[in-house]
């Protein structure tokens, strides 16, 4: 699978769009007082204007295995890193790959992601902002887990390794050699490295399987 945008809508607008573009030097392609959206590596990203609900979400960025430290190091000089249990990197020793995150000005659990399997190496030492390649992963919470994920595995989006599907878990829908995934998880569960639980928000995501649309 892969996402080719996903569109979400936040409060606290234009200091959203300020940090997109201006510290974590996003492309912009567009601009309104109620849109902006950006190319990030592959990927569209669309923030839509919404400041009746402070509504945050989780999604994720893949980033070459080998600039993972200097990717890290790069963002921890502009904006603080997140932390769980004293750590400010995520060891995801099962599907090989290593994630730092953040929150933006509307509270959205950012995550950079470098996947050693599955995600190529750049020929350069030192990160910038045009290799973060893609989207990697946007969650889909849900008080229907099961019938969430049928529906989605009904377009050809298909549950990670055929993982079980389990109402208090996250449930990870993508092939893992693409490196990319819809996340649905049960409203209530607590994004890792925040204290945020999940929470039903409107969210548009287009991958090569069509059109998801929550609302």
């Amino acid at each position: 699978m892969r996402i080719h945008e996903i569109e979400i809508y936040v409060s606290n607008f234009e200091e959203t769009v300020s940090f997109y573009k201006n510290i974590l030097m996003f492309d912009c392609l567009t601009e309104t007082a109620e849109m902006a959206n950006f190319r990030v590596g592959n990927s569209i990203f669309t923030l839509h204007k919404e400041e009746k609900h402070a509504y945050y979400y989780h999604f994720a960025f893949n980033i070459p295995p080998n600039l993972f430290y200097s990717a890290k190091k790069w963002v921890q000089e502009r904006i603080p890193l997140s932390t769980e249990d004293g750590e400010d990197e995520a060891d995801f020793s099962e599907s090989k790959a290593k994630s730092f995150y953040f929150e933006d000005p509307a509270g959205n659990i950012v995550e950079y992601i470098a996947r050693f399997e599955t995600t190529p190496q750049s020929t350069e030492q030192d990160f910038n902002p045009h290799h973060v390649l893609e989207i990697s992963e946007i969650g889909l919470p849900t008080t229907t887990v099961a019938k969430c994920v049928e529906k989605l595995q009904s377009t050809g989006i298909h549950r990670r390794s055929n993982s079980p599907i389990e109402n208090n878990t996250l449930t990870f829908l993508g092939e893992y050699e693409d490196g990319v995934y819809i996340i649905v998880a049960p409203i209530g569960r607590r994004w890792i490295f925040s204290n945020k639980q999940a929470i039903g928000t409107p969210i548009i995501i287009h991958s090569n399987h069509g059109i998801v649309k929550n609302f």
